[in-house]
C-alpha cells in the first residue's frame, strides 16, 4: 500500500497518488465508520474514491499535526499504526505533504521528500496549481512513477548520482562537437539564454556541454532532467498493476484563475481525486513515445543565484535510447529571486519564526517589492509586460495595505504569536497575490516561440549522432563489460582484485558514479566461465540495493566506515575526505550533529554539503573533495584482503572511467 497526498491550509485534498490497495483499504475504513452510501459499500471497487471521505478520514490526523506545529512548535514526524502501516510528515509553503505506506519509514520519508522537490521542480510554491492545471498534475504524476520505477533498478538512482557512459575520445568529442552546435542554434531566442545541452543513452549521460556564461548544472538536477526523458519513454504497458485508474475532470477544474499559459506534458497513471488531473491506462502518453516529438516544460532548477529558477527544457528521443535534452534560462531569475524574498519573509512573520528580527525582514520585504517593480520594466513590452506589470501592481497594493494595517506597531510590539486579525488576513492576501504574481512572471513561458530553433537544433543532432545510435544502444546496456577506454574493461579490471564482486565508487564532489553494469535478472548470467565479471554479473540486486540501504542507516548516525558479511559474501562502506591537493583530512565529532543531517542523497538536499559543513564548520566545503566506496566481497576475503582492494581501487579507478577533467569541453 502506497499513497501520497497533499493538503492545503484549509485540509482540503490538492493532490493524491496511491495505489489499489490503498483504495481499497480508505474505502473499507469509510464502510466501517458508516461514510459510504448503500451503492457504495462494494469494498473490491478500486475505480473511484469520494473525495470528502479522504478529507473526512484525514481531517482529525492533518489538523492535529498543523496544532502540534503551531501552537507547540512540535510537529510529527511519523505516526506507526499496529497494523504496520507508517505514516509520514513533512510541509512546503504551508501545504503538507503526507505518505501512507507499508513500508519502512526511512523509505516513505524520501518518496515524500522527493514529491516536495519535484513540486519545487514543477511549481514551485505555487502548489495550488497542482489542483488546476491537469498538464502540471500529470507531469508530477509521471515524474513520480518514472522514479520510483528507476529507483527501484538503476543504481544510479539508488546513489543519486550521475553514471556517465563511458565512451572513447573520439566519439566523446564528436557529441560535445554537435551538443556545441546546438547551443550555438538556440542562441537567437528570444527572452532565452541557451545555457546546457546534454545526451542521455539510457540513463547514463554521454556528454553535457555548457555555454561560458551559464551557472553550472548541478548533478541532481542533471537526475531529474534524465527522469523527464524517462517518463517520456513510458508505455502503457510498462505501467505497474496495482496503480488505478483515474476519474474525469470537469473543464472548469482545468482552468487555470490567472489565465496562465501552461506548457503541455506527457503523463504517467496514478489514482488522483475528482479535482486534480488524471490520465488513464488508455492514455495517450504511450503513443507520444515515437521519435521526432519535440517535447517541452518550464522547470525550476536549482542556481547559485536561485533555488527556483525558471528554465525552458526541450527534450526528444533522437533514436531508440539515445535522448537530446537542451536547457535555456528565462529571463525571469531577478523578479523570481524578489518575489521568494517576499514570500519567505511574509512566511516568517506568520509563522512567527522572526527570532527578533522583526524589522530586518520587514525591510526586506520592502526592498523585494520595490526591486521586483524594477525589473519588470526590463521585460520587452507586450501582452507578457502588461500581465507582469499588472501583477506586480496588485501586490504593490497589497504591501501598501499591510503596512496600513497595523504591521508595524505589530513588529516593534515585539510580535508575539497572536497575529492580529486584521494584520493576519493582509498577510494572508498579500500571501496569495506574491505567489499568483511569481506564478505569470515565471510559469507562463510561451515554447511556441522558440519551436524553429528547437527543430533545426534537434535535426542538427539527430544528424550528427546518427551514425553511433546503434552502438551506444548497446553500449548502453554494458557500460563497463564492453571496450571502454583504449583496451582496459572493467572485466580485466576486476581480475587484478581477486574476491571483488561488485563496487560503487562515487565521487561526490561532483556526484558521479563509476560501477560494473548490474544485471537485474540471473537469468541472463552466461555460465561458461566463472571469472570475477561472472560473479559480478550474477549478483542480484536485491543484495545491492539492502547494502547501500544498510550503510545508509549507518551513515545517518554519523559511522564513515563500516564491515558486514552474511552467508554469501562480505560488504564494506567507507566514505572519507580530502583537500584539494588529495591529502585526508579527519573529521570532527558528528554523534550531536547527526540529527540535523538530511537524508543521504543529492536529490532533495545535499546530504553531503550538509555533513563537510558539521565535519569541518572552519572550511569551506568547495575546498574538501568527499569520495563514497561501496564493496561487495566473496565470503572468504578476509578483512586486511577487502581494505587492500579498496586502498588500490580508490587510487586506479580512473584508469577504467578515465580523469574527471579527460575532456575540458564537457563539463562532467
Amino acid at each position: 500500500m502506497l499513497a501520497v497526498l497533499i493538503f492545503d491550509q484549509l485540509n482540503d485534498v490538492v493532490y493524491l497518488r496511491c495505489d489499489h490497495k490503498f483504495v481499497r483499504h480508505v474505502r473499507s475504513m469509510a464502510a466501517a465508520q458508516r461514510l459510504l452510501g448503500e451503492g457504495e459499500v462494494d469494498l473490491d471497487e478500486v475505480t473511484s474514491l469520494d473525495p470528502n471521505i479522504v478529507v473526512q478520514l484525514f481531517s482529525p490526523l492533518v489538523t492535529s499535526q498543523r496544532i502540534m506545529a503551531t501552537q507547540f512548535n512540535n510537529p510529527y514526524t511519523s505516526v506507526s499504526c499496529q497494523d504496520g502501516t507508517n505514516v509520514v510528515f513533512k510541509e512546503y509553503a504551508g501545504y503538507l505533504f503526507v505518505g501512507v505506506a507499508h513500508q519502512e519509514e526511512t523509505h516513505l520519508q524520501r518518496i515524500v521528500s522527493v514529491a516536495i522537490r519535484m513540486v519545487q521542480l514543477i511549481v514551485g510554491p505555487c502548489v495550488t496549481i497542482l489542483k488546476k492545471s491537469e498538464e502540471k498534475c500529470s507531469l508530477l504524476d509521471s515524474l513520480l512513477e518514472a522514479w520510483q520505477g528507476l529507483y527501484a533498478k538503476e543504481q544510479s538512482y539508488l546513489v543519486e548520482a550521475v553514471e556517465r557512459l563511458i565512451v572513447n575520445a573520439e566519439l566523446s568529442a564528436a557529441a560535445v562537437k554537435s551538443l556545441a552546435a546546438v547551443i550555438d542554434t538556440m542562441k537567437p531566442c528570444k527572452d532565452l539564454s541557451p545555457c546546457h545541452a546534454m545526451f542521455f543513452v539510457r540513463n547514463k549521460l554521454l556528454a553535457l556541454y555548457s555555454s561560458r556564461s551559464a551557472p553550472e548544472l548541478n548533478a541532481s538536477d542533471l537526475l531529474f532532467l534524465n527522469l523527464l526523458v524517462t517518463a517520456s519513454q513510458v508505455k502503457d504497458g510498462d505501467y505497474t498493476e496495482d496503480i488505478a485508474p483515474k476519474m474525469a475532470v470537469t473543464p472548469d477544474e482545468k482552468k487555470e484563475d490567472d489565465g496562465i499559459e501552461l506548457d503541455s506534458s506527457d503523463s504517467g497513471e496514478f489514482y488522483s481525486m475528482p479535482n486534480t488531473p488524471l490520465l488513464g491506462r488508455n492514455a495517450s502518453h504511450g503513443e507520444e513515445v515515437s521519435q521526432g516529438k519535440i517535447r517541452s516544460n518550464v522547470l525550476l532548477l536549482r542556481t547559485d543565484a536561485c533555488q527556483l529558477t525558471p528554465h525552458l527544457v526541450h527534450y526528444e528521443t533522437l533514436s531508440d535510447g539515445l535522448s537530446l535534452v537542451i536547457v535555456s534560462e528565462v529571463n525571469r531569475t531577478q523578479i523570481s529571486i524578489q518575489l521568494l524574498t517576499l514570500l519567505s519573509g511574509l512566511e516568517e512573520i506568520l509563522t512567527g519564526d522572526m527570532n527578533g528580527r522583526g524589522k530586518l525582514i520587514l525591510d526586506a520585504c520592502e526592498a523585494a517589492v520595490k526591486k521586483s517593480q524594477d525589473l519588470a520594466k526590463r521585460i520587452p513590452k507586450g501582452k507578457t509586460y502588461e500581465r507582469i506589470e499588472k501583477a506586480l501592481q496588485q501586490v504593490q497594493f497589497r504591501w501598501d495595505n499591510l503596512k496600513r494595517s497595523g504591521l508595524e506597531e505589530w513588529l516593534k510590539g515585539g510580535g508575539d504569536s497572536n497575529i492580529p486579525t486584521r494584520v493576519d488576513a493582509s498577510l494572508t492576501s498579500l500571501v496569495d497575490i506574491a505567489r499568483s504574481a511569481w506564478r505569470i512572471a515565471c510559469l507562463a513561458i510561451n515554447a511556441s516561440a522558440t519551436a524553429s530553433q528547437v527543430e533545426s537544433a534537434v535535426a542538427m543532432a539527430s544528424e550528427h549522432m546518427a551514425d553511433y545510435c546503434h552502438f551506444l544502444e548497446v553500449k548502453a546496456l554494458r557500460n563497463m563489460t564492453l571496450g571502454c577506454r583504449s583496451a582496459l574493461t572493467i572485466n580485466k579490471y576486476l581480475e587484478d582484485f581477486p574476491g571483488l564482486v561488485h563496487f560503487l565508487y562515487i565521487d561526490r564532489s561532483t556526484h558521479q558514479l563509476t560501477s560494473p553494469t548490474l544485471l537485474p535478472d540471473e537469468a541472463d548470467v552466461p555460465q561458461e566461465s566463472e571469472s570475477p565479471a561472472n560473479r559480478n554479473r550474477a549478483l542480484t540486486v536485491s543484495r545491492v540495493w539492502s547494502m547501500v540501504e544498510f550503510a545508509r542507516s549507518h551513515l545517518s548516525k554519523g559511522h564513515l566506515s563500516l564491515m558486514w558479511k552474511d552467508t554469501t559474501f562480505n560488504y564494506a562502506y567507507f566514505l572519507w575526505f580530502e583537500d584539494s591537493s588529495s591529502n585526508p583530512l579527519k573529521p570532527g565529532e558528528l554523534d550531536e550533529a547527526t540529527e540535523m543531517l538530511p537524508l543521504p542523497g543529492v536529490l532533495c538536499e545535499d546530504f553531503y554539503r550538509t555533513l563537510c559543513t558539521q565535519a569541518f564548520p572552519g572550511m569551506d566545503p568547495n575546498r574538501i573533495r568527499i569520495y563514497e566506496l561501496f564493496c561487495v566481497h566473496l565470503g572468504l576475503a578476509t578483512s586486511p584482503c577487502v581494505l587492500e582492494h579498496t586502498r588500490r581501487l580508490a587510487a586506479t579507478i580512473w584508469e577504467v572511467a578515465g580523469p574527471i577533467d579527460a575532456n575540458p569541453a564537457d563539463l562532467l
